[in-house]
């Protein structure tokens, strides 16, 4: 049985409304009804969210295939074979991986939840017929609520009185100007943007007052169905896809490799034992331990980086991610535009003059501050700025612009009278003390204004306003509402004494100016979007804001170009996302969450890595079926709790430095893992050679020895090449789309410059009992030295990638010495300590043996030189 459709209150008449939620709006709820209510409906809140807990936090940092072979290793290695040392340096790797992930990510948390806004803890309610504060929390549908500017709705309610009532719901659907609210019902099928009828939970009053009945609260309300859409998991970021493949690859690597080895030595009569313990090694040399605790580390470094740039990473991968991103999916309000409006152009005497030209000495300037500031209900607030309706904000700060004082401007034009604005008169008017008589100031649409004037002011004074002149200004007009500006005029008209009707002296103005009012572009926003489209990023919008608003921002910014078109709301919502062909479409307007993320999917259908910002309640499921939710930081809690990064600054170029900072993680953590994977290629081919043609004399080297190379020796090599520099190119390129560490190219280059670094350390093997005639103990740490010395040169060559490892094997990363000097630092405290020769068998070595282990590490290191500039892609094709 399906559930009944909820109910369209704002399809219904105010009393209709009021009889289905048992109220009487004069006197509101009894206190012992609204405590029933509260009982059968629950509090009004989201409740506790999906913020991670600390345990959920600890626990995701064991979600990886490496981690699990690892955790594998250490149980077979210490409950199987008693090789508790071994398991030792597992367990502990695991645990400083994990410790590292789970500190980062819980300072992320942290500092999320100091940028998080708090609620509107009470609100004015009608009960027992007295107005009366209560805990938001504590509404129930039916409570009559009372709305005055400034106020935060606590819950969705049916309007049913309002005096210029204008709440900005930016928010929750995108509109970035305020819109007007009244009693009048809407349609069933309104989109959310489009019921005048109704205020939501979240938005809030930015002019006039009114009441309304609360109609859902909680998870019941728009915001708790938003909320209620985030409960998919986050999807893995294409870091984690390809760590994961890596690690399956090389489970089935280690598996397979050992397993033939056990088979192949128990065939030839050796004991189960020994082989298991030979097949163990193989496969502890297959898994590059330190390869998690690498890429925590480099990215960790990403996320400070980052953090100093007023961007706070809430997922570790999420930054290199970022770098990935094939399309950026971009909300309007508040990130292109700074959410605040101000007077973009203007038309004086039937010529459009910009702002900055207009000079104050001209007259019609001047009458213009005059209207525009005194025909005006907003106020300064005691800490500076302006609070109330933001279009009339804009008037005020447009005066400010041009050096006139709002407040010396009212002192010198006392008001007597007004008559209130409303969307069935269009316009307001004031009355005022004038040169010792009275003048009328009006502000309203310009057609209505236009067809009450008689008159037009001009440099030298009124003149008659002829059809030809009133036409072209109704046509700029025009031309500016279809560029997405909010047009309003403006007019006088002087009395020698106060009129009787104000309503009705709305005749024979003289009209002053006609103005476009916008939401400012930010002023990076243009030059960010350049950067993201050279780099090869697809920039779209997609907003709930209306076409030709949107339309205007975007042809701004450079979003709209060529043959690329914006699709409204509606068309969107009629097609499912495999139906829609993104490719068509810059702009996306008047967009529901539904809408949003079916634009998401529809990109990710076809390969794109998506990223999405936002900083509304509406943004929120987006965010979250993005490949990269960025919110920002003066957003919603929702939008912040759904998103991987949170933009403190709000900056749209933050994202476009997060793009370069990805990349450059990027690169660096391919380079990581394949000077990892090429090292231990060396020492599968070491042991399987080794023990198939020398098996006879002993394991070249033993589990421990392997261990201790994969996790320290490699280790530091490793972290110093995920720290180098940002490729200095990284945006002058499309992203990388072949995002696969282990393609078939570089699965070959592996086994090549692996096996030679292999086969030097079989060289030891060989020059060291054969030549040397060395005991075995000295032959083996003959071996694992040369091993080590090899693979840490092979890390100057990772590192210049396509140049001269003799040359540029240095350059531009000064940790590399230091990890590579560190590293044989700590090889050399195991050759030459009694406590490491203990704990890794190990000898000291002559120096003939070590004569050895340099012309092997040396010849190693220019094979690989010599081979990799003639590989195509070079070393790892960065």
């Amino acid at each position: 049985m399906t559930a009944p459709a909820p109910t369209a209150w704002h399809a219904l008449e105010v009393g209709d409304a009021a009889g289905r939620l048992g109220v009487d709006l004069e006197s509101g709820l009894a206190d012992r009804e609204a405590a029933r209510r509260l009982a059968e409906h629950g509090r009004n809140e989201l409740g506790e969210g999906r913020g991670r807990t600390r345990l959920s936090l600890l626990a995701d940092q064991f979600r990886d295939v490496l981690i699990w072979l690892l955790l594998v290793a250490a149980a077979v290695s210490g409950g199987l074979l008693g090789e508790w040392v071994d398991a030792g340096v597992i367990a502990a790797i695991v645990v400083l991986n994990a410790a590292l992930g789970y500190v980062q990510e819980a300072r992320a948390e942290d500092a999320l939840a100091r940028l998080q806004e708090l609620a509107a803890p009470e609100a004015l309610v009608l009960r027992s017929g007295r107005e009366r504060e209560v805990p938001s929390a504590e509404l129930v549908p039916g409570d009559v609520v009372v709305l005055a500017a400034g106020d935060r709705v606590a819950a969705d309610a049916r309007v049913v009185a309002s005096v210029r009532l204008e709440l900005d719901e930016a928010a929750l659907t995108g509109e970035s100007l305020p819109v007007v609210k009244s009693v009048a019902t809407a349609a069933a099928a309104a989109k959310l943007g489009d019921r005048a009828g109704m205020v939501f939970a979240g938005t809030t009053v930015t002019g006039g007052r009114g009441r309304a009945v609360v109609t859902a609260t909680g998870l019941a309300t728009e915001v708790g169905r938003i909320a209620e859409l985030l409960g998919e998991d986050d999807p893995p970021t294409p870091l984690q896809h390809e760590l994961d493949r890596v690690g399956r690859r090389l489970a089935v690597l280690a598996l397979a490799t050992a397993g033939l080895v056990f088979v192949a030595g128990f065939v030839r009569g050796n004991s189960a034992e020994s082989m298991f313990l030979i097949a163990v090694a193989l496969a502890v040399a297959a898994i590059p331990e330190g390869l998690p605790a690498v890429v925590t580390i480099v990215l960790s470094r990403g996320v400070q980086r980052m953090a100093a740039r007023r961007a706070i990473v809430r997922r570790l991968p999420a930054v290199e991610a970022l770098g990935s991103a094939t399309v950026i999916c971009t909300d309007k309000t508040g990130t292109l535009t700074r959410n605040e409006m101000r007077v973009h152009e203007m038309v004086l005497g039937g010529a459009r003059v910009a702002p900055a030209g207009a000079e104050p000495s001209d007259p019609r300037v001047a009458r213009y501050l005059e209207v525009a500031v005194n025909a005006n209900d907003a106020r300064r607030e005691e800490a500076g700025g302006y609070l109330g309706d933001p279009t009339e904000v804009a008037l005020l700060l447009s005066a400010e612009d041009a050096g006139a004082d709002p407040t010396a401007l009212r002192a010198a034009f006392p008001r007597r009278d007004e008559v209130a604005f409303d969307s069935r008169r269009k316009r307001m008017s004031t009355l005022h003390d004038h040169a010792g008589g009275f003048r009328l100031m009006l502000k309203g649409a310009p057609e209505v204004v236009a067809a009450r004037s008689s008159r037009i002011l001009d440099v030298g004074g009124p003149v008659p306003l002829a059809a030809e002149r009133r036409d072209r200004t109704l046509a700029i007009a025009e031309d500016l509402a279809r560029a997405g500006l909010r047009t309003l005029a403006f007019a006088y008209r002087d009395f020698d004494a106060p009129p009787a009707d104000l309503a009705g002296a709305e005749e024979d103005l003289v009209l002053v100016a006609v103005v476009g009012i916008s939401d400012a572009v930010r002023d990076e926003a243009a030059a960010s979007v350049g950067q993201a489209q050279a780099a090869g990023i697809r920039v779209v919008m997609v907003t709930g804001d209306h076409q030709v608003t949107a339309e205007a921002v975007a042809r701004d910014v450079g979003i709209l170009e060529g043959e690329q078109g914006a699709m409204p709301g509606g068309e969107l919502a009629a097609l499912a996302a495999d139906d829609l062909d993104v490719d068509r479409y810059a702009v996306y307007a008047r967009v529901d969450p539904v809408d949003k993320v079916k634009i998401v999917k529809a990109w990710q259908a076809r390969g794109g890595i998506v990223a999405m910002t936002g900083d509304g309640v509406n943004d929120a499921p987006a965010l979250r079926a993005a490949d990269i939710g960025v919110a920002m930081g003066s957003g919603t809690e929702v939008a912040k709790e759904a998103a991987d990064m949170v933009l403190a600054d709000d900056n749209f170029a933050t994202i476009v430095a997060a793009v370069q900072e990805g990349r450059g993680i990027f690169a660096n953590l391919k380079k990581v893992v394949y000077f990892l994977l090429s090292s231990n290629v060396s020492e599968v081919v070491l042991m399987f050679v080794g023990f198939v043609v020398f098996g006879g004399l002993g394991e070249p080297l033993l589990a421990v020895q392997l261990l201790w190379i994969n996790l320290i020796t490699d280790g530091l090599p490793a972290l110093a090449l995920g720290l180098d520099p940002p490729p200095v190119r990284a945006m002058d390129h499309p992203p990388d789309a072949e995002r696969n560490v282990l393609s078939a190219h570089r699965q070959l280059s592996l086994v090549l410059f692996g096996g030679i670094l292999g086969i030097a350390a079989l060289g030891a093997l060989v020059g060291g009992h054969y030549v040397l005639g060395d005991e075995w103990e000295v032959v083996q740490t003959t071996v694992f030295t040369t091993l080590v010395t090899g693979q840490l040169l092979h890390s100057l060559n990772v590192h210049a990638a396509e140049a001269s490892g003799w040359r540029h094997g240095l350059a531009g990363n000064r940790m590399l010495l230091f990890g590579a000097l560190g590293s044989l630092a700590l090889h050399l405290a195991v050759v030459y300590t009694p406590v490491g020769q203990t704990l890794f068998s190990t000898a000291p070595l002559g120096v003939q043996e070590w004569l050895l282990v340099a012309a092997l590490s040396l010849a190693s290191f220019g094979a690989v030189d010599v081979v990799k500039r003639r590989v195509p892609g070079g070393l790892v094709g960065v």
